[in-house]
């Protein structure tokens, strides 16, 4: 549930910063991206992983590591989608969101908040 409302978040926000700000395309997927990894981080940490191995420190930079590596995957999916296959922004947006999610998932339970 988090991450479905992370996702939704990120997806709103993107599509809000695009239509009604007129920001680029790849400046607001990172602004959208930095939001919803933040309510991701407070809301994963709260509900959905058990309490790490590591200390909070160590957790938060390895979230933060990964979740750069997500925000670069992110924007060349993006990227690709649109200025080489030529997709719909939003559907471009929404495939970004789902294949991410999977990287995201993956590396926050086995290594993030691995127990």
């Amino acid at each position: 549930m988090v991450g479905g409302f992370c996702a939704c978040i990120e997806f709103i926000t993107f599509n809000i910063l695009i239509k009604f700000t007129k920001i680029e395309y790849l400046v607001a997927n990172v602004i959208s991206i930095v939001i919803a990894i933040i309510i991701n981080y407070v809301l994963s940490r709260a509900f959905v992983f058990e309490k790490s191995k590591h200390s909070k420190r160590n957790e938060f930079l390895s979230f933060i590591l990964f979740s750069v590596l997500a925000i670069a995957l992110n924007q060349l999916i993006l990227w690709l989608f649109f200025e080489v296959i030529k997709l719909n922004i939003q559907v471009c947006k929404a495939l970004a969101i789902i294949i991410v999610a999977f990287f995201n998932y993956l590396t926050k339970k086995h290594i993030v908040f691995k127990a």
